[in-house]
């Protein structure tokens, strides 16, 4: 597995991992409705900025894009880690978070927080996040998603 830093020409990809892994893992917890509220307002434009501006990683298997994570450095949030239903517990996402954490950590933070689906409060248990509080997300036309606020201190 190959993990490296998201380029341009790597949205329509990242695109199809995240629609993939909403549609197919973030199912087991919310209703159809709201997955299909969550995967419409994405498309492969979404990731440009982030691709840009942000700290966004790739994981790479066979030359195939199965997961991407995201790092917003002037906040500490862990915007995004998505792997591809068809790579789970190959350790994707942790690899993912694992150099996504090295980088906070290169730059000075001391803490992590993070937005949890109700699907990945497990991984990011299991990775050290603490909760924080329930929430609501808002995605859109009063579509809202039941979602865990967490943190963890990365102290080094």
């Amino acid at each position: 597995m190959l993990i490296r830093r998201a380029e341009k020409g790597d949205n329509e990809a990242i695109w199809k991992v995240h629609t993939d892994a909403i549609k197919n893992v973030c199912s087991s917890h919310y209703t159809p409705n709201q997955v299909n509220a969550w995967a419409g307002k994405i498309n492969p434009n979404s990731y440009l900025e982030s691709i840009e501006n942000k700290e966004m990683l790739v994981a790479e298997i066979n030359d195939e894009i199965v997961g991407f994570g995201q790092l917003n450095l002037s906040n500490g949030e862990i915007e995004a880690i998505y792997v591809s239903s068809n790579n789970p517990k190959m350790g994707v996402g942790q690899q993912l978070f694992q150099n996504l954490e090295s980088i906070a950590k290169d730059n000075g933070l001391q803490k992590l927080n993070l937005i949890s689906s109700l699907n990945a409060f497990g991984f990011y248990n299991r990775l050290g996040f603490i909760p924080n509080k329930e929430m609501g997300h808002n995605i859109s036309d009063g579509t809202v998603l039941k979602c865990v606020e967490m943190e963890k201190d990365i102290l080094k």
